[in-house]
């Protein structure tokens, strides 16, 4: 079943990326370019979930993840970077992130984490 998903990176050939991906998934995915946009985003549309980079401008991922858990706490949140390691994996999911994706990603990797953040069977 088609799922809305919100991309959010401020590097547009990521979001291109990661939008083709989950639309190939089957999903349907909408694309933004940083926090306070996801944030409006979610208010005025509904999203299943949200895959956001962690280094960005302005509100990072972590804010911005913090941010959806309380205004939206149905909404799962997976975390995406390519400044990753065993550390930020381990500190995003401790800090409630419901997935984690090191970039460069494998499709792969989003489909499994996609899946395992929506309670998907693979």
């Amino acid at each position: 079943m088609a799922k809305r998903i919100l991309v959010v990176d401020d590097q547009e050939s990521m979001r291109q990326m990661l939008s083709d991906l989950l639309e190939v998934m089957g999903h349907e995915a909408f694309a933004v370019e940083g926090g306070e946009s996801a944030l409006n985003n979610l208010r005025t549309q509904s999203a299943d979930l949200v895959i956001t980079d962690l280094n960005m401008p302005v509100m990072n991922g972590m804010e911005l993840m913090k941010q959806i858990k309380s205004e939206f706490p149905g909404i799962p949140v997976i975390i995406i970077t390519g400044y990753g390691s065993f550390n930020t994996e381990k500190q995003v999911l401790s800090n409630g992130a419901d997935g984690y994706i090191p970039k460069p990603c494998t499709i792969h990797r989003v489909q499994q984490t996609v899946n395992q953040a929506l309670g998907v069977a693979p």
